[in-house]
């Protein structure tokens, strides 16, 4: 850890298609998971905790980040993105957004 490589051994996995929906004969409807061996996963603990104790202790998320942290959610997300408009409303503001339908953007990542 130390050298901030991180070994190639550990990179090997096994990818297995895990259906998602739709027609099971379809390759596209398939998403590939990667297994990795125990050590690795130990392995990214021990550096997702590192990481996320020094992300926490120096406030590098903003507050309105509410992906991958602890006591957040998408439910959170969508209250105060509501809350926030309906201020906004209520104060005679215009009001405007942008959306993006991520659903299959996973499908777009070139896997090989």
């Amino acid at each position: 850890m130390s050298t901030g490589i991180f070994p190639t051994q550990l990179e090997d996995s096994q990818i297995k298609p895990i259906f998602k929906k739709g027609n099971k004969t379809e390759k596209s409807n398939y998403r590939p998971i990667s297994l990795l061996t125990s050590f690795s996963k130990v392995f990214e603990k021990v550096i997702y905790k590192r990481l996320h104790y020094h992300i926490k202790n120096n406030n590098i998320l903003a507050k309105e980040q509410h992906g991958f942290r602890n006591n957040s959610s998408t439910e959170i997300a969508s209250y105060n993105l509501i809350n926030n408009i309906l201020k906004a409303l209520n104060n005679k503001m215009w009001v405007g957004g942008i959306f993006c339908d991520l659903t299959k953007a996973f499908d777009y990542v070139n896997h090989t």
